[in-house]
């Protein structure tokens, strides 16, 4: 499968000239406090409906279903660098680097559920998980990261897009969930109220789905929330970043476990007091990946850090995670996506 060519110079500016009039707007949305709908529609043009999941994602008839495939993106930091001599040499990271991972990541997935794979899907679930971008927050990154957040966003938006191109090519029904994270923020410090459209990741998100509109095989819910539920057959999901889920974890052996349990925990309380639990936790935030019938923890695309190595973590390869989901029998099988 070709990866769709999104190289145009001429585009490029007038898309960076669209999204630095988009950040406007948004400056000015939110300073009025006007609501997620309006933003959406001031900004981006995209209508504020309510979400109606497609019915391929919930037919439960176990002999007319044959299973939906995940592909879980998320900590991508695009615009960040990792300089391999402040590492042993153990890694690499910048832009170029991202875009060559980010087709491999879409390559990889291609290869083991469509080429590799005789399965007629269902359909295909894309989950955005957050940190998409390096952003500005803390000042080594503002000083280090290679190029300005609105070259970040319009690389990070274009790759995301080429990619379900691709897999578009290869499945008719697909659907995209998206959450915020920390590093897309903002504003300095992290806040919970207009969380979502105050930050950068949610601009990602708006631009591929304003790419894909005219597209009625591709459906999107980013909701106003920093958690997403959605539901595959019988299967119920709860997305969330994982900054949220609590606890810094730097020791290199219980690694994030123990925070993301206590957060797993308390939302798993939410959900039952509200009447909507949920079977499987999936988060990303904490760049160690882990799929386990009940918590699925991505990896991340730009590898071993500064940050990473400093506090001697075992190391971590470019990956993110995949899977598969069935009716009545929940995840039957799961996928590295090895990205390097």
């Amino acid at each position: 499968m070709a990866f769709p060519d999104t190289g145009n110079p001429g585009k490029e500016v007038s898309l960076i000239d669209e999204i630095n009039r988009l950040r406007l707007v948004l400056r000015e949305q939110c300073r009025e406090n006007n609501s997620y709908d309006i933003i959406r529609n001031e900004a981006f043009s995209l209508a504020s409906l309510p979400f109606k999941p497609p019915k391929w994602t919930t037919r439960k008839t176990a002999n007319r279903s044959k299973g939906i495939p995940t592909l879980f993106l998320s900590d991508w930091h695009w615009g960040e660098v990792v300089d391999p001599e402040e590492i042993n040499h153990l890694n690499e990271y910048n832009v170029e680097i991202a875009q060559k991972r980010a087709k491999k990541c879409f390559y990889e997935f291609d290869r083991i559920f469509f080429e590799e794979s005789s399965k007629d899907w269902d359909g295909l679930v894309v989950l955005l998980g957050g940190d998409m971008v390096s952003g500005d927050i803390h000042e080594e990154l503002a000083i280090t990261n290679e190029k300005p957040i609105l070259d970040c966003i319009l690389d990070c938006s274009k790759a995301i897009s080429a990619g379900i191109e691709m897999l578009s090519n290869r499945i008719d029904n697909i659907i995209v969930f998206g959450v915020v994270g920390n590093h897309g923020r903002s504003t300095k410090k992290p806040r919970f109220k207009q969380r979502v459209v105050t930050n950068y990741d949610w601009m990602i998100y708006s631009l591929v789905e304003r790419h894909f509109q005219n597209n009625t095989s591709i459906s999107f819910h980013i909701p106003k929330s920093s958690d997403c539920f959605y539901e595959i057959y019988d299967t119920k999901y709860l997305l969330t970043h994982g900054d949220q889920l609590g606890g810094k974890s730097t020791d290199p052996i219980l690694g994030a476990l123990a925070s993301i349990s206590a957060g797993d925990k308390r939302r798993r309380q939410r959900q039952e007091s509200e009447g909507n639990p949920y079977d499987v936790l999936v988060c990303g935030h904490w760049h160690q990946l882990g799929m386990l019938p009940k918590r699925i923890i991505n990896g991340n695309l730009k590898g071993v850090d500064e940050y990473s190595y400093g506090h001697a973590f075992i190391p971590e390869k470019p990956q993110q995670a995949s899977w598969v989901t069935e009716p009545k029998k929940g995840i039957t099988s799961t996928h590295i996506i090895y990205c390097d």
